[in-house]
């Protein structure tokens, strides 16, 4: 049979010939030991990310996006409609030099910046899309400048394809942008992450009583992201990023909840349900330590002592 909807029998071969030999089990590392046994970005996936309001949902992705092209040059194309292109960039040459951009002297700057053009590109945040007309700029992007990685922040930026719309209900057009998306990813072999935000509801849920948080919000839920489950269902991968900002010392920590991992013989798995990772921040907020150990100066597979951020080899 040749119909074009089906696909060839050979088409599942090589991962099949993969399997075999193991070599599928060490997709999207992002370098640090700690992280990769939970965390991964595959390319082909699409990963979904929420957390509530004044957590650093999008630094600590930047962080971990920058983590990830650092060790394995990945590229990644960014639509960010809250946050100014520039202001992004700063957080990263911060990141990648480890002090705030007023202490770095210029040269340092515009090496790292070049580093930065190189790996990173950003979509004009300025302008309004809805997601289809963002999925097929994306997608005439790659044809000039072949990114393996793509980021929408946050979701709720987008307009709504009034064409669309006018044929089905909110909750059917979401499901179908959220299928969208995965089609996406899968195509075109990107990693697709999609910042969201969890409901209002999800707010109002604090810790019990006796809980070491007793009180503070709690994480959310895959089922409190707005739009309801249809984004844990579509999601090959859902990550909860959450931090006790009203805490009185624990404000530096960020914990990251792996809530889905759909293909673990990939690489990476679901954390406990209270034992999430647990990420400090570096004094001036420009990166992230664990255990004391600066993630983006470390060597790749083994735990290493602190080193100057002289050292990194950018």
């Amino acid at each position: 049979m040749k119909h074009p909807d089906l696909l060839p029998n050979e088409s599942s071969l090589p991962y099949l010939q993969r399997a075999l030999k193991g070599k599928y089990y060490d997709t999207g590392k992002l370098g640090v030991y700690e992280l990769d046994e939970y965390v991964r970005f595959k390319d082909g996936e699409f990963c979904v990310v929420t957390g509530h309001a004044n957590v650093g949902k999008t630094h600590t992705l930047m962080y971990l996006m920058l983590l990830q092209s650092y060790n394995n040059g990945k590229k990644w194309l960014i639509y960010s409609a809250e946050n100014e292109v520039p202001s992004l960039k700063r957080k990263l040459i911060e990141f990648m030099v480890c002090k705030p951009i007023q202490g770095i002297d210029e040269l340092t700057m515009h090496r790292k910046l070049d580093w930065i053009n190189e790996y990173f590109q950003f979509i004009d945040g300025n302008r309004l899309f809805n997601a289809f007309v963002l999925l097929e700029t994306m997608e005439s992007i790659k044809n000039e400048w072949d990114f393996t990685g793509a980021l929408i922040d946050p979701y709720n930026s987008l307009s709504t394809d009034q064409k669309k719309l006018g044929k089905t209900g909110m909750h059917e057009y979401h499901y179908e942008v959220a299928s969208a998306l995965r089609v996406f990813a899968h195509k075109n072999n990107v990693t697709t992450i999609v910042n969201t935000h969890p409901v209002t509801e999800a707010m109002r849920k604090v810790h019990y009583k006796g809980h070491p948080y007793e009180g503070m919000p709690m994480p959310p839920m895959t089922s409190d992201i707005e739009g309801g489950g249809k984004w844990g269902n579509r999601a090959d991968s859902v990550i909860i990023i959450h931090r006790y900002s009203q805490h009185e010392t624990d404000w530096i920590y960020t914990h990251i909840h792996v809530r889905k991992v759909k293909e673990m013989e990939t690489g990476g798995r679901v954390t406990p349900l209270e034992t999430p990772l647990v990420m400090q921040s570096i004094i001036g907020n420009v990166g992230f330590k664990i255990n004391g150990r600066n993630l983006l100066t470390q060597k790749k597979d083994e735990p290493t002592p602190l080193i100057s951020p002289d050292d990194v080899p950018f």
